[in-house]
């Protein structure tokens, strides 16, 4: 936060345009991947797979093992909520983001990833219910969460609200169109010439994907990609 204010980083909600952009503050827990876990194979630790475990480094009482380390970072959101309850009286468009996954509907299930614990390190239950006080319950059509963190394209409305994610990526991965990217340019969220959030759909390989098939989070079938990896190393 120190280094944002050095830079002239703005962190806090704010009115741009007509629109309120509302940052969210959040960490990752364990408990938020409800999949059945893939089995029987070297599947690498946490602390192997993850640079957090060796980068960040936090008090004992935090730990995304449980919902500690991701309850302090919600808590800090708290503060701004009575500058976010003015800009949803002056403003009925706003955009909230965040670094981290809402919802694991936001990622493809563990059985098509080739790091298949992935999401035990990506989102939190506490950011979504965080933005659906901002957004209401049942959302709205003005309603809009732009995420991070997993690098995987994603545009799909789920109960009400648009979750959008065009990142930017590593050079490699935009180099092979990875994670479903397509030319890897900004996607335009909100026009304020139009007045409003863009109605056109972000083209996204695996949330195109979930507009047709469903979900099978029991499934522990790995995909032909992943079976394929793992049988090779084995």
């Amino acid at each position: 936060m120190e280094a944002c204010s050095d830079l002239e980083v703005a962190t806090e909600p704010k009115i741009i345009d007509g629109v309120g952009i509302i940052p969210l503050f959040s960490w990752y827990h364990q408990s938020f991947d409800k999949e059945q876990d893939i089995t029987g194979l070297r599947i690498p630790s946490l602390k192997m797979a993850c640079k957090d475990f060796h980068a960040c480094k936090w008090p004992s009482t935090l730990s995304s093992s449980d919902l500690s380390l991701a309850k302090y970072f919600d808590e800090m959101n708290f503060k701004n909520f009575e500058v976010i309850r003015e800009i949803q009286e002056k403003s009925c468009k706003v955009i909230t983001f965040s670094h981290f996954l809402p919802r694991s509907e936001l990622c493809p299930e563990k059985r098509m990833l080739f790091y298949p614990n992935l999401p035990k390190v990506i989102g939190s239950d506490l950011l979504e219910a965080s933005l659906r006080k901002i957004h209401g319950p049942n959302g709205n059509p003005s309603a809009c969460h732009v995420f991070g963190h997993t690098h995987f394209c994603w545009d799909s409305i789920l109960d009400g609200i648009r979750y959008i994610q065009a990142p930017l990526a590593y050079p490699r991965e935009r180099k092979r169109r990875m994670n479903g990217g397509e030319e890897w340019l900004p996607f335009c969220i909100y026009d304020s010439c139009s007045g409003g959030i863009q109605n056109e759909s972000l083209s996204c390989y695996w949330s195109d994907y979930y507009r047709i098939q469903k979900r099978e989070p029991q499934n522990t079938e790995l995909a032909p990609w992943v079976a394929k990896y793992y049988y090779r190393t084995k």
